[in-house]
């Protein structure tokens, strides 16, 4: 699952020293720069199949990832920058919020609103996000109000009031039960969505939180922030978990991970995407350059691509699946990005890049058998000898 928002990030007046890079091995994947829009692009989002993405500017167009084509669009309504983009699960709609405080709700089919645009808010909505079965639509705003919708009627449900400040991320667990919130009051939230009952409140960072997502399970949430890291937390009573990512040299402003839950990808202003293990917490190869600060950061549903955007509107397809293919090879506890990425590729009817995959889990198993049994042989060696030497 990826999550992806373009945010607000005022730099934090606080002097900091740039944290120590860690060394890195692999190098970073080689790009394909796009102007999709004459102005920057503000926010990004994949189709499920992976095959399509939209972006938004002052306007929402949809592309083939592949042959980099416009398949829609300009998508037309808001009357001021769009701030976020999101898509149904069933890749029939999507939702964008704007600097014009209002929300569109748009078919992809017929590339025509809905209906009209959804105004509640009286900020920027800088974060709107479906939920899993494409029912409701949760939006953040500047006004710190988050508020749930019915996106088949466009009515509100309700209205949350519990951030002091702008409401920068809104994300809906991955079975839609619970939405965590973070702000520029430096918190994150959750709260039900049936009764909008605010169950957590955690102090994660020291600045501003520009993005959350949900692990892919639900147990964990993953934060961003101005304070250059990520952290993660459990997401049932806020306990942080591990050390945090640390690399960047500026302010992270989005936020991504990929849909197993193996690693994510952040985008900050210090003009890089970087990639990081959810399970180290360390950073995968070399970062990715941009020359203006990086807006936001995506990950294709397979994993295999990431797309990232900044200031001066440049677009970036980034391949990364020999870069995570490197790093997780060997570690036989990442058997499921390979099976994963295997299924995914299946759905796609590339039936030998699946294959290629099935047999990665295969041989990281095969390999992991044989050190256990180098190990048993070593110790039963050690325990033979220990036995000589004694009854000499």
């Amino acid at each position: 699952m990826t999550h992806n928002v373009a945010v607000i990030s005022p730099k934090s007046t606080r002097p900091r020293a740039a944290p120590a890079q860690a060394p890195q091995t692999t190098e970073p994947a080689s790009s394909r720069t796009i102007r999709w829009h004459t102005s920057a692009v503000s926010a990004v989002a994949f189709f499920k199949d992976g095959r399509q993405v939209v972006t938004g500017s002052r306007n929402l167009r949809i592309w083939d990832v592949q042959n980099r084509e416009l398949l829609g669009g300009p998508f037309e309504g808001h009357k001021d920058w769009v701030r976020s983009v999101t898509v149904s699960s069933d890749n029939k709609r999507i939702a964008s919020g704007g600097k014009d405080k209002s929300i569109i709700i748009w078919d992809v089919e017929s590339r025509q609103m809905v209906f009209d645009p959804l105004v509640k808010h009286t900020g920027w909505v800088n974060s709107v996000c479906f939920s899993p079965d494409g029912g409701r639509l949760a939006s953040g705003s500047l006004d710190s109000m988050i508020v749930l919708w019915d996106a088949e009627t466009g009515a509100v449900l309700t209205t949350l009031h519990g951030h002091s400040s702008w409401a920068l991320s809104v994300t809906l667990s991955p079975d839609g039960l619970k939405l965590a919130s973070g702000s520029l009051d430096g918190t994150i939230q959750v709260w039900r969505t049936d009764n909008a009952e605010l169950l957590l409140e955690i102090k994660a960072h020291e600045d501003l939180i520009t993005s959350v997502a949900w692990s892919p399970d639900g147990q964990q949430l993953v934060s961003a922030s101005s304070d250059y890291t990520v952290k993660f937390c459990d997401s049932s009573n806020g306990d942080q978990i591990g050390m945090p990512c640390i690399g960047h040299t500026d302010s992270i402003d989005s936020l991504a991970i990929s849909s197993d839950g193996s690693f994510i990808a952040t985008s900050s202003g210090d003009k890089t995407v970087r990639l990081w293990s959810t399970k180290s917490h360390q950073q995968i190869g070399q970062a990715f350059e941009h020359t203006a600060r990086v807006c936001f950061a995506a990950i294709s549903p397979n994993g295999d691509v990431l797309i990232s955007g900044d200031d001066e509107g440049k677009v970036q397809l980034w391949p990364i699946e020999s870069i995570l293919s490197a790093a997780f090879a060997l570690d036989s506890s990442y058997d499921s990005f390979f099976a994963h990425r295997s299924e995914a590729k299946l759905r796609r009817y590339l039936y030998l890049e699946a294959l290629s995959d099935a047999e990665m889990v295969w041989l990281i198993s095969i390999i992991a058998l044989i050190i256990v049994l180098i190990l048993l042989i070593r110790r039963l060696l050690n325990l033979i000898l220990r036995l000589i030497v004694g009854t000499s």
